[in-house]
């Protein structure tokens, strides 16, 4: 597996990377130069700071931190919308009884929940929890 690929289309980027936080980093740095270009400064915020949470979910939870398990996330601008993706191959998670759950003001984690809810328009994840779809308004 190649460590990270990026594939540009007109209307988003496609990355492939190895699950590291390093990479995480490197991904978004790639999205804020695709957002800069696409002119979607006013939605900067929201976009860097769900796809930072998506990404080290799929990083730590999905793969284990393992460097040889895949992660997938995709962007793309299609009207008033941003529409983003992440996936990995690991076993997922019971989304339906953690959707709900508020986390501890004092808690370190658990609050991916809670911010894609605050910055994105719709929040869908697949039935085993694997593949993460959102949307947020430009």
């Amino acid at each position: 597996m190649i460590p990270f690929a990026v594939k540009k289309r007109s209307e988003g980027l496609e990355i492939h990377m190895q699950a590291s936080f390093s990479l995480v980093d490197r991904a978004v740095e790639e999205v804020k130069v695709f957002c800069q270009e696409k002119g979607l400064s006013t939605s900067l915020f929201a976009i860097i700071i769900t796809m930072r949470e998506g990404l080290t979910n799929a990083v730590r939870h999905g793969s284990s931190l393992s460097p040889d398990a895949p992660v997938r996330f995709s962007i793309r601008v299609r009207e008033s919308m941003i529409h983003m993706e992440f996936e990995d191959k690991g076993p997922g998670f019971d989304w339906q009884t953690q959707v709900n759950i508020e986390s501890a003001t004092n808690s370190e984690g658990g609050r991916g929940i809670e911010i894609m809810r605050r910055y994105c328009h719709t929040v869908v994840y697949s039935k085993e929890g694997s593949h993460l779809y959102i949307t947020i308004h430009t």
